[in-house]
């Protein structure tokens, strides 16, 4: 499940489909424009017709909206959800954005970053990580854009001329799941627990905060390393599945929610000095599906959204629409598992292997 915002409306997605709130309307993503120049592999793909929606954006002018599905399709939709465009690209997308032009910038997981003009229809490769990108944001002024992937690295480069890297913002030692550019400052998120505030520019970090320190079970982290244990991987935290952040007045709002965790953390961080302090945390009714931050924090559990005020975390009445239309549509609201702890690189000892088949071949004679 997804969320993103078009013009003040809520836009949830649910598999292949869009759920629209506020008229009421289910859409679900049609087939691709298939070019004559596919591949036998693309075909494969397409075949499965998987078009489970992977990320969702919308455009800055709020004009359009659009969706990256697993068999590599994008659809991109006016703002009364009309079809401007769907074709299909060479790989999976892990993240897409527009830019203030319209045009569309589509991170793959295979590490690259390709910008789709409007007026073209060959893509520009614009960078490379040797590792999966899992989150992409550009700065406010546009001259950057930023990128995270699996290897704990944040890259921040140049933007369009992305051969000129500004700076690495390294200090995380997980994987970083979320990177938010907001305020002139970049706030991150990782595997490692930590939600950290850096200076891109430089690549210096402002403050870093261990969100474990609020978990209130400490049973939960234990369960988790004895699960990754089997797995032959060491955690000491557990890891961050979201983060959004928003602007109140001279500090930021950040909210984020932790495997296995019911709770949504709410942390308040100062534009001046970035000392930080814990606002509150919330906890739905029922298991956290997913939660939306903007002037107001949204959370949906199986039976309901609940809307909190920032401020003092209070429950607003939830707007009736959004409970009529969430309860009629809960067949088609598929939750699906979190799949976070595939992000965690495994260690495989084959020495041991190796010199036990060596010992064999020199008993054998061979």
């Amino acid at each position: 499940m997804l969320v993103a915002e078009l013009n003040s409306a809520l836009i949830l997605t649910s598999g292949d489909t869009l759920l629209l709130p506020a008229s009421n309307q289910l859409i679900k993503i049609p087939p691709p424009d298939v070019p004559p120049n596919l591949t036998k592999g693309q075909l494969q793909v397409l075949n499965k017709q998987d078009r489970t929606i992977t990320s969702v954006t919308t455009s800055r002018d709020g004009k359009h909206i659009a969706v990256s599905t697993e068999n590599k399709q994008i659809v991109v939709f006016d703002a009364a959800f009309r079809i401007v465009s769907n074709f299909i690209v060479n790989r999976a997308p892990s993240k897409i954005l527009f830019t203030k032009s319209g045009d569309m910038l589509v991170a793959d997981r295979t590490g690259d970053v390709y910008l789709y003009k409007r007026e073209k229809t060959e893509p520009v490769l614009l960078l490379g990580h040797l590792s999966m990108i899992l989150d992409m944001a550009l700065s406010e002024c546009e001259k950057y854009i930023i990128t995270c992937d699996r290897d704990e690295k944040i890259r921040v480069s140049r933007f369009p001329n992305t051969y000129n890297i500004a700076s690495f913002c390294l200090g995380h030692d997980e994987f970083v799941i979320r990177v938010v550019v907001i305020k002139g400052v970049l706030v991150s998120a990782s595997g490692d627990g930590t939600v950290r505030v850096w200076d891109y520019v430089k690549g210096a970090q402002l403050c870093s905060i261990d969100t474990n320190l609020c978990v209130k079970d400490e049973k939960l982290l234990e369960e988790f390393s004895g699960v990754m244990d089997r797995e032959k991987v060491d955690v000491t935290a557990l890891p961050i599945t979201d983060m959004q952040v928003v602007c109140d007045g001279d500090c930021l709002v950040v909210a984020v929610s932790l495997y296995s965790c019911r709770d949504v953390q709410l942390y308040r961080v100062e534009l001046e000095g970035y000392n930080w302090t814990v606002l509150n945390s919330v906890e739905p009714v029922d298991a956290l599906h997913k939660f939306y931050l903007s002037k107001n924090l949204y959370i949906f559990d199986s039976f309901k959204v609940s809307v909190y005020n920032l401020s003092n975390s209070a429950l607003i009445n939830s707007d009736k629409q959004m409970d009529e239309f969430y309860e009629k549509h809960k067949n088609v609201l598929k939750i699906s598992e979190n799949e976070i702890t595939v992000l965690y690189k495994r260690k495989f000892d084959n020495v041991q292997e190796y010199l036990e088949r060596k010992k064999l071949r020199l008993e054998s004679g061979k």
